[in-house]
């Protein structure tokens, strides 16, 4: 995957998914290339570790499920985050949502262009998202029977169930504009 005056950032998180009445185990590898839309440092940075907040911290030892209210609240009560998703978690709609949420978190400091994921339970195949799959299809019939998507907001909320939502001002993601860059003995302070 090249994207001309792109970075790219290879990640990997281990979770859980709920399938055919079982939970299954499973491992993703994601790889995203994405394109500064600012020349603010401070955003970027900010924007890349809310990016990493969401594979490390969230997605790592979720569990994953099809949108549906009874499975979410016999599931809620673990104290593991349970996400849901607009089909059964199949690597590819897994992929164009988490590509959603990406731009919509930081869209507007670091642009998102394209997406591959794999997973052990998905046999290894990858799969590579981009504005133009055509999972965007799929995604938007689906989506339309749910009130609060997690994908289209840029707060840091994982569920659509979830009606209380948090801001990334409250979970500790702020840029201090009173911190200055200080060298000091040939480095930074």
């Amino acid at each position: 995957m090249l994207i001309e005056d792109g970075m790219s950032w290879k990640t990997r998180f281990t979770n859980t998914i709920l399938l055919n009445n079982k939970l299954w185990p499973n491992d993703y590898e994601v790889n995203i290339v994405f394109v500064p839309q600012t020349d603010n440092p401070a955003v970027q940075n900010l924007t890349y570790d809310k990016y990493k907040y969401l594979f490390n911290k969230v997605f790592q030892n979720a569990i994953f499920i099809k949108h549906d209210k009874k499975t979410y609240q016999q599931l809620n009560h673990y104290r593991n985050d349970v996400i849901d998703f607009v089909s059964d978690p199949y690597d590819q709609l897994v992929g164009v949502q988490i590509f959603s949420k990406l731009n919509s978190i930081g869209g507007e400091f670091l642009k998102v262009e394209a997406l591959e994921i794999e997973s052990w339970q998905g046999e290894n195949i990858r799969y590579t998202i981009g504005t133009e799959s055509p999972e965007w299809e799929i995604l938007q019939d689906l989506e339309r029977d749910i009130d609060n998507p997690w994908w289209k907001t840029e707060l840091p909320s994982f569920c659509s169930f979830f009606k209380d939502d948090l801001t990334w001002d409250e979970i500790g993601f702020t840029i201090n504009d009173d911190r200055k860059l200080q060298v000091i003995k040939g480095g930074l302070q």
